[in-house]
């Protein structure tokens, strides 16, 4: 290729002219690496603000300050890279070009350092509230961190309950489970604000609780299965001796109170004698389980006969407490009423405190069921069971309301 600088005699001068078309040039190309490195990095922590912080960043003026800038770097660089495309490689031009260039080289870096400088400024004025974003990503990693730990937890666990020489499918699933969630949570990481990370990360750290669990109490129940099995065998006989008496207690319910009043116990007797036999025939295979080392196995026997034994506790008391409360109501139904009314009172007189709504409409909806619950009184044989479990869902609801109230005035407090 043919030199572009043919003439000897303007070979010197020449020279000159190129030395200061690449100084020139490399100035704009040190202001365009400026402007370009501040858009890429300050661009990167105003979508992080604006992802991180959404809220402040509807009331500041970091975003919409920042889309300024951008526009106007975006239009230097496109300057930049025309000026390039006109005028580069400099070394290569006629030399009656290079003045040009050298004109349009120094032309171009003003344009991009007062870019430069107009957003270090904008970093002096929101630099403070840009900083916010590095807070939030430290809170967020503690979080995402916490949620891994406790797998980390579950899997030392898991190690310590294998290396005891235990067996156990639900535990492996259960871990497995913890594990899933641990990495689809690492997986989303970067995309997740401190808001939206904080249910996949419960998520997490509930598998993981349930699998640590199982690890630490299935060992914990099967070393203890010796003696857990001679104590089912007391409980059931112990359940026994207390069914004697059921039938009294549904012959009092059956002639002191109305049908509607024990009729979801009417069965309880029969199902006691199930559960009961059941529980029995469940204790021997309970015991060669254990005997052979079959965990799982031994778990799941040990699970089913509890099971029986709970279900049939709470059968053998159930018509003995049903007839106490309801004596108790039918001796005095005017006291639980007056109790439902003093808590309405007391949620009115709280309510006063604060704006009406919705709080006065759930208030009276619960008055006007009281109204009605008192109707039950009418009558020769009134529903005292049904007037009960009614005023006990009255009271529930006062507390609810007067909880939700409470927490509505906290919120509104703190904002």
């Amino acid at each position: 290729m043919s030199s572009p600088w043919p003439d000897r005699r303007r070979r010197r001068g020449g020279a000159d002219l190129l030395e200061r078309a690449l100084e020139a040039r490399a100035q704009l190309q040190e202001q365009f690496f400026r402007v370009d490195q501040l858009q890429r990095d300050v661009g990167g922590t105003v979508a992080q603000y604006a992802a991180l912080l959404p809220d402040r960043a509807r009331s500041t003026g970091v975003v919409p300050g920042w889309r300024q800038l951008d526009e106007r770097a975006s239009e230097a660089v496109l300057a930049y890279l025309g000026v390039l495309d006109a005028h580069d490689p400099v070394e290569e031009l006629d030399p009656y070009r290079v003045g040009a260039a050298i004109t349009a080289f120094e032309r171009g870096v003003p344009a991009l350092r007062e870019v430069a400088e107009a957003v270090d400024r904008y970093l002096d004025q929101y630099g403070a509230e840009l900083g916010r974003v590095g807070a939030v990503r430290e809170r967020l990693a503690r979080r995402l961190a916490a949620a891994q730990e406790s797998v980390t937890r579950a899997e030392a666990a898991w190690r310590a309950m294998a290396e005891e020489g235990f067996s156990l499918p639900e535990a492996d699933e259960a871990l497995a489970r913890a594990r899933v969630a641990a990495r689809k949570l690492a997986e989303i990481a970067d995309r997740l604000g401190p808001d939206d990370a904080e249910e996949p990360a419960a998520v997490v750290e509930r598998l993981a609780e349930e699998a640590r669990s199982l690890a630490t109490e299935l060992p914990a129940r099967l070393r203890t299965l010796a003696q857990r099995i001679p104590s089912l065998a007391t409980r059931i006989d112990a359940v026994t001796t207390r069914s004697e008496r059921m039938g009294e207690h549904m012959s009092g319910l059956r002639r002191e109170f109305s049908y509607a009043s024990w009729d979801d116990l009417a069965r309880a007797e029969e199902e006691l004698r199930t559960r009961l036999a059941s529980a029995r025939e469940g204790l021997e295979p309970l015991r060669r389980l254990h005997a052979a080392g079959d965990h799982a196995g031994a778990l799941a026997a040990l699970g089913r006969v509890e099971g029986d034994v709970r279900r049939a506790s709470e059968l053998v008391d159930a018509p003995r407490l049903r007839l106490e409360r309801l004596r108790e109501v039918k001796r005095d139904p005017q006291a639980l009423l007056e109790r439902a009314r003093f808590a309405l009172r007391d949620a009115r007189l709280l309510l006063r405190r604060g704006a009406p709504q919705p709080w006065g409409g759930r208030l009276d909806a619960l008055a006007h069921e009281l109204i009605a619950v008192e109707g039950l009184l009418e009558g020769a044989h009134p529903d005292y069971w049904q007037l009960l479990t009614r005023v006990e869902r009255i009271h529930a609801g006062v507390d609810g309301l007067v909880a939700d109230f409470r927490a509505d005035q906290a919120g509104r407090t703190r904002r």
